[in-house]
């Protein structure tokens, strides 16, 4: 979002400077890549609450002990700062529903 300020009130709306909100900054909150990662975290929680070839898809993406991979599960949990072990048992033990949608802004 880019709202204009300017740094005296007597300038007019023509010569104010666009501000960005930083919040979508790298490091500021918003960051694409962590944002992929927490959206295969949850399409993981997903598919582990369904039955068949999906949950099992899930399980074994889980279970795998890669970490070199980017988007394994160890290796997005370890970007996300959580316990992979952790993780993986409150997600298969989990005895409510894991609310995987977001809400509207």
């Amino acid at each position: 979002m880019i709202q204009f300020e300017s740094a005296e009130s007597n300038v007019s709306n023509s010569d104010k400077l666009p501000h960005i909100d930083m919040s979508y900054d790298p490091g500021k909150g918003y960051d694409a890549i962590h944002e992929l990662m927490r959206a295969i975290i949850l399409r993981t929680i997903e598919d582990f609450n369904t039955i068949g070839e999906l949950k099992d898809a899930a399980i074994e993406y889980m279970m795998d002990e890669e970490e070199e991979y980017t988007f394994s599960f160890r290796g997005i949990c370890h970007q996300l700062g959580f316990d992979p072990e952790k993780t993986r048992y409150a997600i298969m033990n989990a005895t409510h529903k894991i609310r995987t949608r977001r809400r509207a802004a």
